[in-house]
């Protein structure tokens, strides 16, 4: 129980509050569950018990004004800070407290070090807000040294000036891992349409995981032209201040291939209303089994299960540590590194100013690792860049016909020679041959010439470098070099099989 003190002329606590994403939940509680688009929160007063009735009255006023003309996640982050304050000086004595003086502030100061300062300069917003709302609870010395003293701030942007391998921007190897691993694993049925498009949108866009689940099946515009259907993205900002989550847009364009695999989740959302009856017009891109109850965003995926959604694809699949932020750093470095101006970059990640842009700038340039055949062939068992299988002659093939056979034409002996057969029954619009090594229809032939093909591709890697061509340039074969070093172990592991065993 909070001790009971004076409220003197404070305003009372409404009987309901709604939140500015539409939720509704009766602030007399002692702990709140407040629902929104990013996930169930929970603010629990009632380990506040330190805390006079007054002060944790206007607590919850000043909680309850940031809910209505903030994020729930804004304000859940002030809650916390507070409550970090309080168990620091409270929370292991008997000590009641119905102001927050300078002695207490000072002793706060001193348990932190440089890496959590931040968090009292979190706990000042919400001090000084509460002043600037009439609900102060600090005293008059406690609120100047506040207003006066310098913080450090949360340090940001380590991951992205160093380039750090686990946290920071994914290389052009990784990148191409993820998107042949994940383009194998939902053409073999290891994961679903919904996690498909899921990380097919954070590869595209680098957005907040809060932006796709405020997406909804009418934010894909498609329109019919002489040369096919093209596609457009509406994408909520979803984090402008003092806006609804689907309160403004970006209008991205969007790829043949990831308008087509919306489309197919489209299709797919109907089929499963049918299933259960489920009727309306205004229907999200990624359904949730719930309604959840915010108005206007029924059966939204929560942003917490789009992030569990492209953890479950990338981090499971590919073994790559990864997180949306991830994904949003990549779009900004690598549009840094293809020379884009600040303001480009910051509208590529719709920030409204360029000030948290310059980080990116400051990354150190990317290292290109020298690839020769030797570190081809140390590197590819780690790869695993190889998709398809090694198969002795054409006759093992269900599919035969001369047709079917990859030459490189740039080959001396490609008129002769075949790399393998390509096992699709349909057409193909990928880069014949380089495309085929991690293609999962691609069957090398065990004699093919592999050992010529991927020379030439390490003479033509080693020529761009020459001219000083961009790393993007000669980079992106570098996933099909290691898969054609992993197709000569593999065909030389056959061919020593065989001698054994003669």
């Amino acid at each position: 129980m909070q001790r009971q003190s004076a409220r003197l002329d404070l305003p009372e606590l409404p009987h309901r509050v709604l939140t500015r994403d539409g939720f509704e939940f009766d602030p007399s509680l002692s702990d709140w569950r407040i629902l929104g688009l990013v996930k169930m929160e929970r603010l629990r007063f009632s380990r506040l018990a330190n805390f006079s009735d007054r002060l944790v009255h206007c607590l919850k006023l000043a909680i309850i004004w940031h809910l209505q003309n903030s994020s729930i996640s804004h304000a859940r982050n002030l809650f916390d800070s507070v409550a970090f304050f309080y168990r620091s000086q409270f929370a292991h004595n008997n000590i009641d407290c119905d102001e927050i003086d300078l002695p207490r502030i000072l002793n706060f100061r001193a348990t932190l070090d440089d890496k959590t300062e931040w968090k009292i300069g979190v706990l000042r917003i919400l001090l000084e807000d509460m002043e600037r709302l009439g609900l102060g609870v600090t005293s008059t010395d406690g609120i100047q040294y506040l207003k006066d003293a310098t913080f450090r701030g949360n340090i940001k942007g380590t991951s992205i000036r160093t380039r750090d391998p686990n946290e920071g921007s994914f290389n052009d190897g990784e990148l191409l891992a993820i998107q042949a691993d994940i383009n194998n694993a939902y053409a073999s049925g290891r994961i679903r349409l919904y996690s498909f498009a899921i990380t097919w949108l954070f590869l595209g866009y680098g957005p907040r995981p809060i932006q796709i689940a405020a997406l909804k099946e009418n934010d894909l515009i498609v329109s019919e032209g002489e040369e096919g259907r093209f596609y457009a993205l509406r994408i909520p900002r979803a984090k402008q201040r003092g806006e609804e989550i689907r309160g403004s847009f970006k209008t991205r364009y969007c790829s043949k291939q990831i308008g087509q695999l919306l489309e197919e989740v489209i299709r797919f959302n109907r089929r499963l209303r049918a299933s259960t009856g489920l009727q309306g017009d205004d229907w999200p891109m990624f359904m949730s089994k719930r309604d959840g109850g915010l108005p206007n965003l029924a059966h939204h995926l929560s942003s917490e299960r789009v992030r569990y959604h492209l953890w479950n694809v990338v981090s499971r699949i590919t073994g790559l540590k990864t997180n949306a932020k991830r994904f949003r750093i990549t779009l900004a470095q690598r549009a840094v590194d293809d020379g884009k101006d600040k303001h480009t970059v910051a509208e590529l990640l719709d920030h409204s100013d360029t000030q948290n842009i310059g980080v990116y700038y400051e990354a150190s340039p990317a290292v290109v690792p020298r690839l020769d055949r030797h570190l081809a062939m140390e590197m590819a068992p780690i790869a695993q860049a190889f998709a398809g299988v090694v198969v002795n002659t054409e006759d093992e093939m269900a599919r035969s016909d001369r047709s079917s056979r990859i030459f490189d034409r740039t080959l001396n002996n490609a008129t002769d020679e075949a790399l393998g057969t390509c096992g699709q029954m349909s057409f193909c619009g990928l880069a014949i041959p380089f495309a085929c090594y991690t293609c999962r229809h691609f069957k090398p032939w065990r004699d093919g010439p592999h050992e010529e093909f991927m020379a030439a591709l390490i003479d033509d890697r080693d020529r761009m470098i020459a001219e000083d061509m961009s790393p993007k340039l000669y980079t992106i074969r570098d996933r099909t070099i290691l898969a054609v070093a992993e197709v000569i172990q593999l065909c030389a592991a056959q061919l020593d099989e065989e001698e054994v065993a003669a």
